[in-house]
């Protein structure tokens, strides 16, 4: 029998995207599968831009709409079910009040804090505990996207059969590696994709460059754009590093997959992340990795099997993970391998999405 349900998150567009996120790509995902089931999903778009972050007020009315938007449809239509990927800041407290909505309503909700911001900023301040601790008892079920986050969960008193573990996927076209990396005696690429921004670690990640540049013949490249574009242009030049460190700026999907797939390493020493897109497509095109153990990370990066998993995002780690693929290239090899047997393994499209509507779908 068909249902209808609803997802609160970045609504897919008409056409392609040349370059969706993390939310997107899953929101893309979720709503081809459900449709694909047979079953009917309703979206109401939380997009908006990252950088600069909207002024208060205009937050506060997209939050009003977006809030008015589903208490119709939970009071006019028969709702099977509520998915809700919800932010840090502001997007929390918003979510949270859509999914007290579900609770009045008697529909059942999955809630999804993607962002490792919220992890950090529940972890350092006391007030911040409490009230998530409190608020955290409003949905049905949160989701998990790796078993940090349910740790996490549990510290703030979560009990285990309130999760549901749903790693993330990707889109169902998106081009899987069939090939390993291989060490062909050539100078290491190393990829970056994201923002260039500090939360990522770029200072770190140019400064670890910066020291191997002068022992190693190797390239880096950044896919990307954001506050740090103008310091890290100036950081080539006054280091004379143009011929290691490559910038791209923002390209189209195509084009970071092309640039990815021709790499051999993928880095992001990012200092907060729920669970980066960017390392899930890296792993799907064969990458070994290096990223920090940050968010849900550790689930599908095990240290010094398929890359490393660093314990901060510190310039001396990341270049010491650098330093590793350096000395030993034929490390790639075997990480590739690792990287595409984790992917295929814990992050199959229909698998994921299909324990997600489990939760509203008994057999």
């Amino acid at each position: 029998m068909s249902k209808k349900f609803v997802l609160i998150g970045a609504k897919p567009p008409n056409g392609k995207v040349s370059n969706p996120g993390g939310q997107l790509t899953a929101s893309i995902g979720l709503v081809d599968f459900i449709e694909s089931m047979g079953h009917e999903i309703d979206v109401i778009d939380t997009t908006q831009s990252s950088f600069p972050v909207p002024p208060l007020k205009e937050r506060l009315a997209k939050g009003l709409n977006r809030s008015k938007r589903l208490y119709c449809l939970l009071k006019i239509e028969k709702i099977s079910g509520v998915i809700i990927f919800s932010s840090s800041g502001f997007s929390f407290y918003e979510r949270i009040v859509q999914s007290l909505m579900c609770r009045f309503f008697k529909v059942p909700d999955v809630f999804f804090v993607r962002s490792g911001h919220f992890m950090t900023s529940v972890n350092n301040s006391t007030t911040n505990r409490l009230l998530a601790k409190l608020l955290l008892r409003i949905p049905y079920k949160l989701g998990v996207q790796g078993n940090a986050w349910r740790i996490f969960y549990r510290s703030l008193g979560v009990k285990k059969n309130k999760t549901v573990l749903v790693r993330n996927w990707l889109q169902q076209d998106f081009p899987v590696a069939t090939t390993f990396k291989e060490y062909k005696n050539k100078p290491i690429k190393f990829v970056f994709v994201g923002w260039l921004v500090k939360e990522k670690g770029i200072p770190q990640l140019l400064a670890a460059t910066k020291r191997l540049s002068k022992e190693y013949n190797f390239e880096l490249h950044l896919i990307g754009g954001g506050t740090l574009e103008g310091f890290c242009e100036n950081f080539v030049e006054k280091e004379n590093l143009d011929e290691i460190v490559h910038l791209h700026g923002w390209l189209d999907k195509l084009q970071v997959i092309e640039n990815v797939s021709d790499s051999d390493v993928f880095i992001l020493p990012s200092a907060a992340e729920g669970f980066p897109n960017a390392l899930l497509e890296s792993m799907a095109l064969g990458l070994p990795a290096i990223c920090t153990n940050v968010g849900g990370v550790s689930d599908s990066l095990l240290h010094n099997e398929n890359g490393f998993l660093l314990e901060s995002n510190s310039s001396d780690l990341v270049y010491n993970a650098m330093k590793s693929y350096l000395d030993n290239p034929e490390l790639i090899y075997q990480h590739s391998q690792k990287s595409l047997d984790i992917y295929n393994e814990n992050h199959d499209r229909t698998q994921n999405c299909k324990v997600l509507l489990d939760q509203f779908i008994k057999e």
